[in-house]
């Protein structure tokens, strides 16, 4: 009877460190998912804020271009050139 007591200890044991080593196998591969996915979602946000430094260093700069030539026009009273004023001058180099 000690003998199949013992027999049965050690079966039971034996399935519940299979059973841990089958779960520890699946919370690996989970992991490497969520790995894989938070490095695709920090190159996917490093681009994003690349974006959006370009896009607002263009916004910036068009609106200090129209803001320039509000005040060129309204304060200064200046006008847009026409073709026939522009004059080009070549010189030599040197």
């Amino acid at each position: 009877m000690r003998q199949v007591h013992e027999t049965l200890f050690r079966a039971v044991c034996l399935c519940a460190a299979a059973m841990m080593l089958v779960l520890s196998l699946l919370c690996s591969i989970r992991l490497a998912a969520v790995n894989d996915r938070a490095a695709k979602l920090e190159k996917e946000n490093e681009a994003l804020e690349r974006e959006i430094a370009v896009m607002t260093a263009r916004a910036e700069s068009r609106l200090s271009l129209e803001a320039l030539e509000r005040y060129a026009v309204e304060e200064l009273g200046l006008q847009r050139c026409t073709p026939g004023q522009i004059v080009v001058i070549d010189t030599p180099v040197g």
